[in-house]
C-alpha cells in the first residue's frame, strides 16, 4: 500500500491489509525463549520516541519481514526473496550472506536445537542447522490446509514447533489457526506430524512468540484493530485459553518480547513501533511514518554485532515489491547522545 495512503485506513480496509502482513519470528533455547540476553535494565535504557532516537538506513533487504537473533548472536532476516545472515563487513559497515539457493516469500523465523527454521509463503518449511558450512536452507516440509504459514515459534518441549496460518492470503480462503508441527525426536530437520493446535475461526493471527510455556500472538479480532494475546501450551502439549494482553490502538505486525517481560511491537499501516507493558499498557511509541512503510518487526540489539541500546526494525514497503526505495530495508532505530 503507498505510503500517502496509510494513515487514512479505516479499521475495514485494514482487515484487507492484514492478508498482506506476514511473519514472525522465535529464539530459543530448548525449554526457555531468548529476548537476546538482555537484561531488564538494559531494556530500560531502550528509546522508543524521536525525541531521544534516530532511524538509520543500515542494508536493504527485499521485501523485508523478520529477524531473530541466535544463542551467540548471530542475525538472520527473512524477506521476500530469501533468509539472509547479517555480517560485520567494518567498524560500521554490514553486509548480507544469503542463506537460500532458490527465492521464495520467506516469513516466520525459529530456532530449536540449533536449527534455523524458515516458513515460506508458498506453504513450505525450510531449515539448516547453524553449524553448517556453508550454511544453506533447504525445503523440509510442505504445510496441508493452509493458507498462508506465518509467524513462526519454537515449542517449550524442544521438539516442536508453532506456526500463525494468516491473517489472510491472496491465493487461499483465510484458514486461521495455530498449527503444531512435531519434529522427530532423534533429527530435527524432520517434521513427523501437523496438527490445527488452536482454532482461531474469525480472527486474522499474525506474529508469533513464546516465552516459557506461554505462546504471544499478535491478530486482530473484530471490532478490535489490534490485540496482543497469550496462550498456555499445556503440560500435555495442548492449548489453554486465550486471553488478551493488550488491546492497541493500531494494527500490529511483528513483536518481541523484552528481557523485563514487557513487548516491543510493530504498527504496520502508521509505520510505528511501541513499547508496551508487561499488563499492555502503551509506554512509548514513535511518530506516525517515523518508518516509510509497513514496518513488520523490531527486537534490541545485541552483541557482538550491535548496542542493546540499538533497536533492528525490518520496514517491508509496498507489497510485493523488492527494489523502491519505499521499505525493503533494515533500519537501525539508534539512540542519540543527548
Amino acid at each position: 500500500m503507498p505510503t500517502s495512503l496509510k494513515p487514512a485506513c479505516t479499521a475495514i480496509l485494514a482487515i484487507f491489509c492484514l492478508g498482506h502482513l506476514t511473519a514472525c519470528t522465535s529464539e530459543s533455547a530448548s525449554t526457555t525463549s531468548q529476548s537476546g540476553r538482555t537484561t531488564a535494565a538494559e531494556v530500560s535504557t531502550l528509546c522508543f520516541e524521536n525525541a531521544c532516537a534516530d532511524a538509520v538506513p543500515l542494508l536493504t533487504v527485499p521485501d523485508a519481514e523478520n529477524m531473530i537473533f541466535s544463542n551467540s548472536g548471530r542475525l538472520f532476516v527473512s524477506g521476500g526473496t530469501g533468509v539472509f545472515e547479517v555480517v560485520k563487513a567494518g567498524a560500521n559497515s554490514f553486509s548480507l550472506t544469503a542463506l537460500n539457493d532458490t527465492a521464495c516469500n520467506f516469513t516466520g523465523l525459529a530456532i530449536q536445537r540449533n536449527v534455523l527454521y524458515a516458513n515460506c509463503g508458498d506453504g513450505t518449511l525450510w531449515a539448516s542447522p547453524l553449524d553448517s558450512k556453508p550454511m544453506r536452507l533447504s525445503k523440509i516440509f510442505t504445510y496441508s490446509g493452509t493458507a498462508l504459514p506465518n509467524g513462526l515459534a519454537d515449542g517449550p518441549d524442544g521438539r516442536s514447533l508453532y506456526a500463525a496460518d494468516g491473517p489472510l492470503s491472496t491465493t487461499a480462503l483465510p484458514s486461521p489457526k495455530l498449527i503444531r508441527l512435531q519434529l522427530d525426536v532423534a533429527n530435527p530437520l524432520v517434521v513427523t506430524q501437523q496438527s490445527t493446535w488452536l482454532d482461531l475461526t474469525g480472527r486474522f493471527p499474525n506474529g508469533l512468540q513464546r516465552q516459557g510455556n506461554i505462546l504471544y500472538f499478535t491478530d486482530s479480532a473484530p471490532p478490535s484493530l489490534g490485540q496482543l494475546n497469550g496462550v498456555a501450551v499445556r503440560g500435555d502439549g495442548s492449548a489453554g485459553t486465550p486471553f488478551v494482553i493488550a488491546t492497541l490502538p493500531q494494527l500490529p505486525d511483528d513483536f518481541s518480547i523484552l528481557a523485563d517481560g514487557s513487548y516491543a511491537v510493530t504498527y504496520y499501516l502508521t509505520g510505528q513501533i511501541a513499547h508496551i507493558s508487561p499488563t499492555g499498557a502503551v509506554l512509548a511509541f514513535t511518530t506516525p511514518l517515523t518508518f516509510s512503510t509497513g514496518p513488520s518487526q523490531v527486537r534490541q540489539g545485541r552483541a557482538p554485532l550491535f548496542s542493546p541500546q540499538d533497536l533492528l526494525v525490518t520496514e517491508k514497503g509496498i507489497i510485493g515489491d523488492n527494489s523502491s526505495p519505499v521499505g525493503n530495508t533494515l533500519t537501525l532505530f539508534r539512540k542519540n547522545r543527548q
